[in-house]
């Protein structure tokens, strides 16, 4: 399916455009505020290829797409009906948010347009440090006396400041281009508040600029040289204000997270105010100006030292922690991670790792979070090895596996797979933990801001230990499936299970042909009870089987609904009773009926089917028809589905299971004067 018309499906799902009361995108999913939540089809959404998961959380729904979001999110913003979605503070069901959910939408809303630029620039002081450990710019005597490799990202050691001084001009003039590569690298990081303050304010509904200029102006020259009058022992400094002294902390502030962000969240309701007292002719320039006038002194004297007090504070605290048991926290944080994304939970934790980088120039907290990433890279890459039988849980697999080794992004990993099969949770725990306590004990720290990859290696330091944490999260993981496998049930029980299945058919199928029940109907049982048991014939010509033989986890584990798979003979779908039309798909490789009997049918033909965009399958009714017992409605060429390689066999479920008492599928001969599934009610 296309992103333009994944889109227009998605959107569809989520009740449409006058649904949508705030949405955006982060690096793997579409965020979504409905108006209304329940005017979304969940399970709609979900049912679309492409689609890895759908989540509700606090009032939001996250359509989670993986590589794909960013193009999907295009196509969607780009239709003209969602031209007048607001953008503005997140609503639903008539109420805001909760707080919390804010604060995290906030966080990486604010950070998503930055990370494509942060990223890359990462990777160029990855490479430079990668350089320096294979000591490409040659050696120097530090101040320990020892001969050790050039390092120009962080310095000559020396105990003689001005010999160091002279040294690191020495080595700028002899490798000035990479000096200049190193500028590159610390670009974003060291003007990450401007960048930060202009994202935030766009995402809370100031003036971007603004929000850019408030950070800014305590990063001029004129602010650090007034900054650099402070006590050296207090690090402040008493600035007169109409007889008062007030007291302005003297912090660098360079590549902070927090600060503004703080003053974004200000600036947002000021400008709300100013433009109601200020007239429309006149906001130009007085909104900037009293903006301006009022936040960056609010921001250099009370919010720009919270702001750095709260990063310092949670470093401080997982810092005093590291040096203490240094196991633990990488221990901690390599277990949490598995909880924290999914609930998109990191963000705070991202923007200390950044905070550290710029403040100390290394972090503590990244390599350890590199074991979770590997040890979710191992189950999947487990999966794909287990997964013969499962051609498209293979190539999930597959997919997620290579873009997680070589991107290091895991949640089309956890979408895509780990979610599916929660069985596979303490597979990820158990080595994520030991690797990530591996990682910290052997002090391993982040020299670069990157997703944890095969790539970004050379950025954690020293990186043959960090190389023998990632091995143990990776190969443990990996093995524990491949050991202990990925299913929620063992095999060994889905085979019981079948068996059972089929003798139940035997016995069904064993009644005399007089007793029939008629053709392509279904009719009510008479049972010496209250309940009623309706019989379905075949929609289709073959040969009933268990639904467990399907070679697809979602319809095998009965996660759409209990019923039966037909391997067909024929090439037409027949109406089974007399029913409506509920759902059709433009690629029309399934129908949904809901039945007078009230039994919602799904007859899915072949697996993998959606991917031949219609061709070989002809629809003979559109959606909220009434059709008749024996009417057609697919007609599809079994030899275009054979010829693109994939399995005909065509499962027909029962998609309100949980209302009836017993769903029973029938293996044996599937037509209509068989019936293939018994439904009792409750």
């Amino acid at each position: 399916m296309k992103n333009r018309e994944l889109g227009e499906k998605i959107l569809e799902g989520l009740g449409g455009p006058e649904n949508i009361a705030h949405f955006t995108h982060c690096a793997t999913r579409l965020r979504v505020t409905p108006a209304d939540n329940g005017k979304v089809n969940k399970e709609e959404i979900e049912k679309l290829p492409g689609v890895l998961s759908v989540i509700e959380q606090s009032g939001q729904t996250q359509v989670v797409l993986g590589e794909r979001v960013e193009a999907v999110y295009n196509e969607i913003h780009d239709l003209p009906s969602m031209k007048n979605v607001d953008e503005g503070e997140v609503a639903a069901n008539g109420k805001k948010a909760g707080w919390l959910t804010n604060v995290f939408d906030v966080l990486s809303d604010s950070f998503r347009p930055i990370l494509w630029a942060l990223l890359g620039t990462s990777m160029v002081l990855t490479l430079i440090v990668f350089l320096q450990q294979l000591g490409f710019f040659g050696q120097y005597v530090d101040l320990t006396g020892q001969s050790v490799n050039i390092d120009i990202i962080n310095g000559a050691r020396l105990s003689d400041e001005a010999a160091a001084a002279e040294l690191n001009k020495q080595w700028m003039q002899q490798f000035a281009f990479w000096y200049i590569l190193k500028a590159a690298s610390l670009s974003v990081l060291n003007f990450m508040p401007i960048m930060l303050g202009a994202t935030a304010a766009k995402r809370l509904g100031a003036n971007m600029w603004v929000g850019a200029a408030i950070p800014a102006a305590l990063m001029t020259g004129t602010f650090t040289d007034l900054a650099a009058l402070a006590d050296k022992n207090s690090h402040i400094l008493n600035v007169p204000f109409f007889g008062l002294d007030l007291p302005l902390y003297a912090f660098s502030y360079t590549g902070q997270i927090f600060p503004p962000l703080l003053a974004a969240a200000l600036l947002a309701p000021l400008e709300r105010f100013l433009k109601k007292v200020i007239p429309n002719m006149l906001q130009m320039v007085f909104v900037p100006m009293i903006s301006v006038m009022v936040l960056v002194p609010l921001t250099a004297f009370v919010v720009g030292p919270i702001g750095i007090l709260v990063a310092q504070s949670i470093s401080d605290f997982l810092g005093a922690i590291n040096t203490v048991a240094p196991w633990a926290v990488g221990g901690l944080i390599a277990g949490l991670y598995l909880f924290m994304v999914p609930l998109g939970l990191h963000w705070p934790l991202n923007a200390v790792m950044i905070s550290n980088l710029q403040v100390n120039g290394f972090d503590f907290i990244q390599s350890p979070m590199g074991a979770y990433n590997f040890a979710v890279f191992g189950v999947v890459t487990g999966v794909a090895i287990r997964a013969t039988k499962d051609r498209e849980l293979r190539q999930t697999a597959i997919g997620a596996s290579m873009s997680g080794l070589l991107g290091g992004i895991s949640e089309p990993s956890l979408y895509g797979v780990v979610l599916r099969y929660k069985r596979v949770f303490p597979i990820i725990l158990v080595p994520a933990i030991i690797g990530g306590m591996t990682i910290s004990a052997l002090g391993v720290k982040s020299y670069a801001f990157a997703f944890t990859s095969l790539l970004s290696i050379p950025a954690m330091q020293p990186w043959f230990f960090y190389i023998i944490g990632l091995a143990i999260a990776f190969f443990g993981a990996m093995f524990g499936v491949i050991l202990f496998g990925y299913e929620s049930k063992p095999k060994a029980d889905v085979a019981a299970e079948s068996k059972h299945a089929e003798k139940a058919a035997e016995a069904a199928t064993s009644e005399p042909a007089a007793e029939a029940k008629p053709a392509a109907a279904a009719v009510a049982a008479e049972e010496p009870t209250a309940a009623e048991v309706f019989e379905l014939t075949a929609p289709l010509e073959g040969t009933a089987v268990a639904l467990s033989e399907v070679p697809d986890p979602i319809f095998a584990g009965e996660k759409l609904g209990k019923g039966v798979a037909i391997e067909p003979s024929g090439n037409t779908v027949f109406a089974p009773a007399a029913a409506k039309v509920s759902a059709t798909l433009p690629s029309g490789h399934a129908v949904g009926l809901k039945l007078e009997s009230g039994v919602e049918l799904l007859i899915h033909v072949g697996l993998d089917t959606v991917n031949l965009n219609g061709e070989g399958f002809e629809v003979k009714v559109k959606k909220g028809d009434m059709v008749a017992p024996g009417d057609e409605l697919i007609v599809f060429d079994p030899e275009v589905i054979k010829a693109a390689g994939y399995p005909l066999i065509t499962p027909v479920i029962v998609t309100n299971t949980v209302k009836f008492a017993e769903v029973q599928g029938l293996p044996g001969v599937a037509d209509a004067d068989h019936t293939v599934i018994k439904v009792t009610t409750k």
